[in-house]
């Protein structure tokens, strides 16, 4: 099924919401609210991948922290404070993190049409998409390695500094590459060009965009009135 993007507009309204609302909340308990919204607006995105993920993180945080509070349970590697902070904080993980996979094109045209200067649009987009261009390439090396033979226990525990040559070479090299792409990419896509440019990407704020601003909204303030406000 074909994903269903929301405005930019949106999600950084919805980033915007999540972050205020646990700033100033003073009864962390009531942070679910903002999480279940948060899931609820992937699903209708039918960001689904994304959903079941976040939905798998929080519902482990959340029987960690059931087994701390009524079990005495604890952590030795893991601290019990940072399982409250991931808690608190799943909402912004899960709207940060739509938007950071949101289509770059999506994510240019907005910031074209509110007169973001050029270099500060490439260095956004760059941000945003190293890391999914890492772990791609990151899965390749392994890849390239397991059908060499590479990968076995053995060869890593007697050949620990070449094991990280083939690993870290390949890297270097394709991020020269990549970084030659990029240049030559935003070149021919008229990065240099002073005047107004289009986008095959313009995406208007549709009824069902401002619907998703105002629920964001009324979430919050819902959710700062019921958890009480933190000054």
């Amino acid at each position: 099924m074909q994903r269903r993007n929301l405005a930019v507009l949106v999600k950084l309204w919805a980033l915007g919401c999540t972050i205020l609302g646990i700033s100033l909340t003073a009864d962390a308990v009531w942070t679910f609210v903002l999480t279940v919204t948060g899931l609820a607006y992937l699903a209708f995105q039918r960001n689904f991948r994304l959903l079941c993920s976040m939905g798998v993180f929080y519902g482990l945080l959340t029987l960690l922290l059931y087994l701390i509070q009524y079990h005495g349970l604890h952590m030795v590697v893991f601290s019990e404070f940072y399982v409250l902070m991931f808690w608190n904080l799943s909402a912004v993980f899960i709207v940060g993190f739509d938007l950071i996979t949101t289509p770059p094109g999506e994510l240019a045209a907005f910031l074209s049409r509110i007169h973001t200067p050029t270099p500060v649009i490439l260095g956004l987009l760059v941000m945003f998409r190293f890391f999914p261009t890492m772990k791609a390439e990151f899965k390749s090396v392994g890849r390239s390695m397991r059908n060499r033979g590479l990968t076995a226990p053995a060869w890593l525990l007697l050949h620990p500094v070449s094991s990280c040559e083939y690993v870290l070479v390949p890297m270097l090299l394709r991020c020269l590459q990549i970084a030659d792409q990029l240049s030559v990419s935003a070149v021919a896509r008229g990065a240099e060009h002073p005047g107004r440019r289009g986008s095959y990407y313009e995406k208007r704020t549709s009824i069902i965009d401002w619907c998703w601003l105002f629920v964001w909204a009324a979430v919050t303030g819902l959710f700062l009135w019921i958890g009480d406000v933190r000054v």
